[in-house]
C-alpha cells in the first residue's frame, strides 16, 4: 500500500473533479501536507496538531508548487512549530514562498501619507514662529534699536491688511513668490509706493529672522528674500506731476498766500489746539515733519533773550549716518517763539511738545502725535492744495525770489548738515560754531513774510462755524477736500 502523496495523485488532481465525485483530501504523512481536491480545483494545505490544538495553512496553488516543493514547505512549518518561539501562520508561509523564489517578492510598501489635518496638527506642535509671532518680536527688535518713528512705521506696514493672510503661517513656510504676489498685487492698485515700503520692511525682517540668534525659533534660511523687491514705478508722461511718499504731489509750490491761508486757519479756533500749532510750527520753521512731532518740551531752551531749539541728531538724517551727536540748534523769534511758548505753559504731564491725542492702538502709550496728522488736518482745509512736505519747498522759493537768499544760505535753516560739506575735516573735527545768528538772519525774515500773509488771509476766512463744518465734511470718506482759492469763501458752501 503506497504511503503518501505521489506524482500520479498529482497529476490526476489538477485534471478536476470528475463529475459526481465528492472533493476528496489527500495525506502526505508526517509532514502534515495535504493536497485538497474540489470542484474549484486543487491546493496545497497544511495541518498538524499543537497541544490540542488543530493548526490549517494554505501553502498554494497545486499549478505554483511542485509536490517537491510543496512538501519541502509543509517539513520547514513543521519543524518550525516545534519552536515556542516561532509563529507559523500566512505571512510566514508568503515569506518563504519568497525565499524559495517562487513568488517574487512584494514591492515596498508606499509610505502612508499624512491626511490634512494631521499635518495642520503638525504644524500646530511645531515650535517655529508664525509670521504674527515673528512680526512682534521682530518689532520689539526694531524699538529697542531704532528711534520711535521707525518702530512706529515699521509696526504701520507689518501689521497692513495685505499681510494679515499670513499671520497663522509659519514663517519658514512662507515663501518669496507668495510675498512677491502681495507686493504685486498693492502696485497694480496703484499704491507703488506702499509696495515699495512692505518690500522695504520685510527684507530686514527676514534678514533678523535668518540671524543666528534668531534660526533655531524661525527656521528661516538666510538670503531667502534678498531678492524681495516692487516692481518698477509706472512710467510718466511729460507734465505728470511727481508723486512724494504720501501720495501728494511732490513739485507744488505754495504761493505765499497760501502759506498764509494754513496759519490762519490754524489760528481760527476751528482745530485742536496741539494740532494747530504742531502745523504752525512746520511753516515757521520749515523743519521735517518727524522733527516737528518728535520736538521734546525739554529741546527748547532760553538763551539771553533768545529761544533755541535743540534739534537732536537721532531726527536728522544726513546727521545720524555720519554718527554726529551734535545738535542742530535754530533761533526761535517772533510768533515761532510765540507758538512753543503756548505749548510750553500747557499743563500736560508728557515729555512731548505736541503730546498725542490718544494711543494710536489700544494698550499704547500715549507718545506724541502722528505725522499722518499734520496730512490729514492740512488736505481737509478748504482753500488748501499744499502738503506739509511742500512747506520746505516754498520756503527755498520764495525766500530766493522775494528776500533775495541765495541757494546756499536757504541750507543755514533746511539742510541738518547747515550747508557744510559732510567731508569737510575742520567742520566735523574742529568747529563747533552754533551761526545762531545766521541761521536767525534767514529765518526772521521768513517768519514776518508769512505772518504777513496770514494778517492778509485771516479776514477773508468764513466764519468759523462754516469753516468747521467744511472742514469735518472733507474729513469724510471718499469726499474730496473743498477747491477754493485763498481769498473764496468756497466754505460756506459746504457748511450749507
Amino acid at each position: 500500500m503506497a504511503t503518501g502523496i505521489t506524482e500520479p495523485d498529482v497529476k490526476l488532481a489538477k485534471k478536476g473533479l470528475p463529475a459526481g465525485k465528492a472533493a476528496y483530501d489527500l495525506n502526505d504523512g508526517k509532514t502534515g501536507l495535504v493536497l485538497r481536491v474540489g470542484r474549484r480545483g486543487a491546493k496545497w494545505a497544511w495541518r498538524t496538531e499543537v497541544a490540542g490544538r488543530t493548526i490549517r495553512l494554505t501553502l498554494g496553488d497545486i499549478d505554483l508548487l511542485t509536490l517537491t516543493q510543496a512538501r519541502a514547505l509543509a517539513g520547514e512549518a513543521m519543524h518550525q512549530v516545534r519552536d515556542v518561539r516561532s509563529k507559523v501562520d500566512d505571512d510566514w508561509v508568503r515569506a518563504e514562498l519568497v525565499r524559495m523564489r517562487v513568488v517574487p517578492a512584494p514591492p515596498p510598501p508606499e509610505p502612508r501619507k499624512e491626511t490634512l489635518k494631521e499635518l495642520l496638527d503638525k504644524l500646530d506642535r511645531d515650535k517655529h514662529w508664525t509670521f504674527a509671532q515673528a512680526r512682534e518680536r521682530y518689532l520689539d527688535e526694531v524699538r529697542r534699536t531704532k528711534r520711535e518713528d521707525t518702530w512706529n512705521d515699521y509696526r504701520a506696514i507689518l501689521h497692513a491688511p495685505e499681510l494679515a493672510r499670513f499671520d497663522d503661517t509659519k514663517v519658514f513656510l512662507i515663501t518669496i513668490e507668495r510675498l512677491a504676489e502681495v507686493i504685486a498685487e498693492t502696485h497694480r492698485s496703484g499704491r507703488e509706493r506702499r509696495a515699495e515700503k512692505l518690500a522695504d520692511c520685510i527684507r530686514p525682517m527676514w534678514t533678523w529672522m535668518a540671524s543666528s540668534a534668531q534660526k533655531l525659533s524661525s527656521g528661516v534660511t538666510p538670503g531667502v528674500m534678498k531678492e524681495l523687491k516692487a516692481p518698477e514705478r509706472s512710467r510718466k508722461e511729460a507734465g505728470q506731476e511727481d508723486v512724494d511718499e504720501d501720495g501728494e504731489p511732490g513739485s507744488y509750490v505754495p504761493p505765499v498766500a497760501e502759506f498764509g491761508r494754513i496759519l490762519a486757519i490754524c489760528r481760527a479756533g476751528v482745530m485742536h489746539p496741539v494740532v494747530a500749532a504742531a502745523i504752525e510750527l512746520a511753516i515757521l520753521t520749515v523743519q521735517r515733519r518727524r522733527t516737528i512731532v518728535n520736538a521734546r518740551r525739554r529741546g527748547f531752551v532760553v538763551e539771553g533773550d533768545m529761544l533755541v531749539w535743540k534739534i537732536p541728531p537721532a531726527h536728522r538724517k544726513t546727521a545720524l549716518k555720519r554718527g554726529d551727536v551734535r545738535t542742530h540748534d535754530l533761533p526761535l523769534n517772533g510768533a515761532a517763539r510765540a507758538v512753543v511758548e503756548r505749548m510750553l505753559m500747557r499743563n500736560d504731564n508728557s515729555k512731548w511738545l505736541f503730546p498725542g491725542l490718544r494711543p494710536q492702538k489700544a494698550g499704547d502709550i500715549v507718545t506724541h502725535i502722528n505725522v499722518s496728522v499734520l496730512n490729514h488736518n492740512t488736505r481737509i482745509m478748504p482753500g488748501v492744495e499744499a502738503s506739509p512736505h511742500d512747506f520746505r519747498r516754498g520756503y527755498a522759493t520764495h525766500t530766493q525770489e522775494f528776500l533775495d537768499f541765495t541757494l546756499f544760505e536757504t541750507k543755514y535753516v533746511l539742510y541738518h548738515n547747515e550747508g557744510i560739506d559732510t567731508q569737510d575735516v575742520t567742520e566735523s573735527a574742529y568747529s563747533r560754531a552754533r551761526r545762531l545768528q545766521k541761521k536767525a538772519a534767514f529765518l526772521d525774515p521768513w517768519i514776518e513774510l508769512v505772518e504777513q500773509a496770514a494778517v492778509a488771509a485771516a479776514p477773508l476766512l468764513p466764519p468759523p462755524g462754516a469753516l468747521r463744518a467744511a472742514m469735518t465734511e472733507a474729513r469724510k470718506p471718499k469726499l474730496s477736500k473743498p477747491k477754493a482759492t485763498p481769498g473764496s469763501v468756497e466754505g460756506d458752501e459746504h457748511a450749507a
